[in-house]
């Protein structure tokens, strides 16, 4: 036995591919969470059969708190995510690293424009004002601009600065060069190769970013809203989930690593029109 290769590695909850061949984290499992969607949804190796969803947490610790500390509603909204993720995306042998991280950079990355819009909304402006729109051949539309920017990358409490933070605190030799992340969405827009991540070889997701968005912001967008309130700390939310994971799972995923995956995903997703994706 001594010379079979272990496709798997399994630290605490989490496990990461380490010899490829194998993809786990399809959203198919979110109906442990969410039961059916009306979502297309790939094909999975995992049960289609699934316990009843899990209620939202319901301690003292999780209602918003932000008289005293005006993050902490943001953070209780954080812990709350990852816990709902965790559940949603476990498997006989534990949760799935890279997918997990995938799909919070997703979330983070589109939650910097949904804060945007819903501002401009209630202030009785286009919910596209805030951006520079973009439209391709095909007939999509991207959003870039400064604010969308200082979200996402820019400012102290961005997606990039909580997450880097904390990738650094646990370890991380080197970050991601988010200018080339940058160039690279702009310059595929349009094209079959956008919103392809550049993985490490052995470390992919087991499904496509737009997918995990497009199957979980609407259905966790209620319990941010109830938690972090105001709509400008919904990048925050997820970036304190992204912040925890990295913590929790530094034995398993150089830090480093968890942190491209989640800008990866979460660059391109800031730009997308989820309506038409």
């Amino acid at each position: 036995m001594s010379g079979l290769r272990r496709p798997w590695v399994a630290v605490g909850p989490f496990q990461s591919v380490v010899n490829g061949g194998f993809q786990v984290g399809n959203i198919r499992m979110f109906k442990k969470l969410f039961g059916n969607s009306t979502t297309t949804l790939a094909q999975s190796s995992e049960p289609t059969t699934s316990p009843r969803p899990p209620e939202p947490a319901k301690s003292a610790g999780l209602e918003p708190q932000g008289q005293t500390d005006p993050l902490a509603g943001a953070k209780a909204g954080g812990k709350e995510v990852l816990r709902l993720l965790l559940v949603g995306m476990k498997s006989e042998r534990g949760v799935h690293i890279e997918s997990l991280l995938c799909a919070l950079g997703a979330l983070a990355g589109y939650a910097c424009q949904a804060n945007l819009r819903t501002q401009a909304t209630a202030k009785g402006m286009n919910p596209d004002a805030p951006f520079q729109v973009v439209a391709t051949k095909d007939g999509k539309k991207y959003y870039f601009g400064d604010p969308l920017n200082k979200t996402l990358a820019e400012g102290h409490l961005s997606v990039w600065s909580l997450v880097a933070g904390a990738a650094k605190r646990a370890g991380a030799q080197t970050l991601p060069d988010l200018k080339e992340i940058f160039a690279r969405t702009s310059a595929t827009l349009g094209s079959p190769q956008w919103g392809q991540l550049k993985y490490p070889e052995g470390h992919a997701a087991g499904d496509a970013p737009i997918n995990y968005l497009k199957t979980l912001w609407p259905k966790l967008l209620p319990i941010v809203t109830k938690l972090a309130g105001q709509p400008m700390l919904w990048p925050t939310v997820y970036a304190f989930a992204i912040q925890e994971t990295i913590q929790l799972a530094k034995n398993t995923i150089e830090p480093g690593l968890a942190l491209l995956i989640v800008m990866e995903a979460a660059i391109p997703m800031s730009k997308v029109n989820l309506d038409e994706s």
